[in-house]
């Protein structure tokens, strides 16, 4: 699925990604998102975010460009600020995450909605809050861009389908049903993660207690993104990020042991494990 990026590319062929989320409380989500989507490849990230948690932010990563969004209060971003979002993902950019530290206030699930409506041309990835606020908005399907990416984890996916994620080989039947019923390629993620659109499914069945700390998925959403603004199909470009998102925590468990490591670690072993596809694949 992932080939070298061509010698000539350029900031644009190697894709643009926004990111939309953040709050006081989870600043660092964002970070670590956009983090992972610098170290799969992307040419430029941009996170969309609430002004002040902008202004706490700014200067935390230089590799990061920020885009402030209007605020119903300090930290919870207006859900008028979803019409702001059209210039930023006019700026070319090729695919969207949106949840990655939102919490949740009066206003966000709307606000959510709202960037999904004005986003339907655009492939995106919806995670952490992004999901709960869709699980507490009636006919979310409807607000789901053409080409949609939900990660949940299994709490999350009870949520949204309303039953409890069943365990062991079950999970995968699960995911392939509400992939189908959803329109959207799901990552039902945890010790084994199942990637599924609902006609094929991709199971990876190497559980790493590495990978389980907080960040974790935040990087893995990040990941998913690059490769989407690569111009990976859905399901191509989520089952390459599982794979080396798992890769990366494989490769700091060898390095450092299973204990200790952190989120952004992960995030920074991404390139060794792109390293290993590109030049075995």
């Amino acid at each position: 699925m992932l080939k070298p990026l061509p010698k000539d590319a350029g900031k644009d062929q190697r894709g643009r990604v926004l990111i939309v989320g953040g709050s006081l409380r989870y600043p660092g989500a964002m970070l670590l998102a956009a983090r992972a989507a610098l170290r799969c490849g992307a040419g430029i990230v941009t996170v969309g975010a609430g002004r002040s948690v902008v202004d706490a932010l700014g200067g935390q990563d230089p590799n990061v460009t920020f885009f402030p969004l209007a605020e119903a209060q300090p930290g919870v971003v207006a859900t008028g600020a979803a019409a702001q979002l059209q210039a930023a993902i006019g700026e070319k950019a090729r695919a969207m995450l949106i949840g990655p530290g939102l919490a949740h206030a009066p206003g966000t699930d709307d606000f959510v909605a709202a960037a999904l409506r004005n986003a339907r041309s655009i492939p995106t990835v919806i995670d952490a809050d992004g999901l709960n606020a869709l699980a507490r908005t009636e006919s979310w399907k409807a607000l789901l861009p053409a080409k949609t990416i939900l990660t949940p984890h299994d709490g999350e996916a009870a949520r949204l389908a309303g039953r409890v994620v069943p365990a062991g080989g079950a999970r995968v039947a699960f995911a392939e049903r509400h992939a189908r019923d959803w329109g959207a390629v799901v990552v039902l993620k945890g010790p084994v993660t199942v990637v599924s659109d609902g006609r094929k499914t991709y199971v990876h069945d190497l559980p790493n207690p590495t990978l389980g700390v907080g960040g974790s998925g935040d990087v893995l959403g990040g990941a998913v993104a690059a490769f989407l603004a690569r111009g990976l199909p859905p399901l191509a470009a989520a089952a390459t990020a599982v794979w080396v998102h798992g890769r990366a925590g494989g490769l700091l468990a060898g390095e450092i042991g299973e204990s200790g490591a952190l989120a952004t670690e992960i995030a920074d072993a991404l390139p060794r494990a792109l390293r290993e596809i590109v030049e075995t694949g």
